[in-house]
């Protein structure tokens, strides 16, 4: 049987790109597409794909983010981030958030392919330069990406919006909850990080991979 594949990149060009590519491979075959970790939540659920090619910065709720609740949802379906960055902080969240494996967007079209396969079997796939910042990061350990982790799903999709510059208002009207859940959840953060400033809350959130701003 093919492979169904889900891609979820918030640029076009990158999805037709990855989508011309796919299509060579008689065993894949690409069944949605999403440009936001919300919506690759939503098209999971109707697709059902046994793999997500995922980015990690997109708009909304990020990649990372999103793997954890499709992974959460739908524990048969594995998630390949692909992605520019080889931060630690990203590739740590990203396979403690349950993905199967990292892959950088320079990588061969044959290491995509082998990737894909490789997590579809049950495996871990990581690009060599990625393999190299694991090791590393095992070695030195990694508290900020750890840290993150303290903070729920929502806690941490309002620290990225506070990242970003929204007010409180703005928060609450992207996320749907009121303002004073808004505060009540910065307040937590800061708490939960021992860290009592906005600014430093924005370099906590850059260093953690919540976002790039």
């Amino acid at each position: 049987m093919a492979i169904k594949v889900l891609l979820a990149d918030d640029h076009q060009l990158v999805r037709e790109g990855l989508k011309l590519v796919l299509d060579k491979d008689a065993q894949v075959v690409v069944v949605g597409e999403a440009s936001s970790g919300g919506a690759a939540i939503d098209e999971c659920a109707k697709a059902r794909p046994d793999v997500v090619i995922m980015d990690i910065n997109m708009p909304g709720m990020n990649g990372i983010l999103a793997t954890r609740e499709i992974v959460k949802s739908l524990p048969r379906t594995r998630v390949l981030i692909l992605s520019m960055s080889t931060d630690e902080s990203d590739v740590a969240r990203a396979l403690r958030a349950g993905a199967s494996g990292y892959l950088l967007k320079d990588s061969a079209i044959d290491e995509l392919v082998s990737a894909i396969h490789s997590v579809t079997e049950g495996e871990t796939y990581l690009s060599p330069k990625v393999a190299t910042v694991v090791v590393d990061q095992l070695l030195t350990g990694g508290r900020t990406a750890a840290a993150v982790d303290v903070l729920s799903v929502r806690e941490q999709e309002v620290l990225q919006r506070v990242a970003e510059g929204m007010t409180t208002a703005e928060i609450a009207g992207d996320l749907d909850i009121s303002p004073k859940t808004v505060e009540n959840h910065r307040a937590s953060i800061m708490r939960k990080l021992d860290i009592h400033d906005i600014p430093s809350l924005v370099k906590f959130a850059i260093r953690a991979g919540l976002t790039d701003v």
